[in-house]
């Protein structure tokens, strides 16, 4: 499949079988991309071209053993943010690369991955400047429930000659239940002096504080810890436009984790 935009977009596509894709966007818009039951491969090439403003959200909606490669070119001025959002109670290898390729070129990744029981989620994710004054920014979270497994490699990769750049990255792993694993591996490749980098990760249990507050409202334990697991996930939803859209997929959201008090991990 390929797609171009080449004027203002707000579009939802859907995705029933394994795909190769490149989509261009020229101009600003907000793009859902639903990844449904019947796939279990999509290559995905983005062109984000100069001065074009664009909202990205890979939802993850597949039963199957699922593989995401997602490779990102940002041109001059552009400036992205793309999201991966899964909750399934599948297996997921999720690979991403960002090429900033033209000066003020700007780019935020997010993801947000539910651990489900016994489930194992593996993540590689780079951002790469190959010119200066090129900006990016990781924000990765994931909440992790019986027996989950949890890679994340970011990498925030400043090549030589890229001065003015900047580069940030942020993981946080909430651990739920028993037996889980998970392994954050922060990279910063810097090559050159004249940059901005940081890198911060966070891996642990709920804060009991918090849990015996949400208690003493009335929440079981259950209750309590999914409200905590929703304020994990919930910020990749800003990537949603249609209002509708969004709490729709809250109302998932919050189901999945065990807010409701049924599912697997309930």
């Amino acid at each position: 499949m390929e797609k171009v935009y080449e004027k203002e977009f707000n579009e939802t596509i859907y995705f029933d079988q394994d795909e190769k894709a490149t989509i261009t966007i020229q101009k600003t818009g907000s793009l859902l991309m639903v990844l449904r039951k019947g796939i279990s491969s999509l290559k995905l090439h983005l062109k984000l071209e100069a001065d074009s403003q664009s909202k990205i959200l890979l939802y993850n909606q597949s039963a199957s053993t699922l593989s995401v490669d997602l490779e990102v070119e940002v041109k001059k001025d552009a400036k992205s943010e793309i999201g991966f959002l899964d909750m399934e109670e599948s297996d997921v290898t999720f690979k991403q690369k960002a090429f900033l390729k033209e000066s003020g070129a700007n780019i935020k990744l997010m993801s947000a991955q539910l651990g489900q029981a016994d489930t194992t989620k593996l993540n590689d994710i780079e951002i790469l400047h190959e010119v200066p004054h090129t900006f990016g920014y990781m924000e990765n979270f994931s909440v992790l429930f019986d027996r989950a497994h949890y890679e994340m490699v970011a990498n925030g990769n400043i090549q030589k000659g890229c001065y003015g750049s900047q580069s940030h990255q942020t993981t946080r792993v909430l651990t739920l239940g028993k037996d889980h694993k998970a392994q954050v591996i922060p990279l910063l490749l810097i090559d050159e002096n004249d940059v901005k980098a940081s890198h911060a990760q966070t891996i642990g249990q709920p804060d009991e504080e918090q849990l015996y507050y949400l208690k003493s409202r009335g929440l079981s334990q259950r209750q309590a810890m999914g409200l905590l697991s929703v304020g994990y996930l919930l910020p990749i939803l800003e990537l949603v436009s249609d209002e509708a859209t969004k709490e729709k997929m809250r109302e998932e959201m919050e189901s999945k984790v065990g807010l409701y008090g049924h599912g697997k991990n309930s």
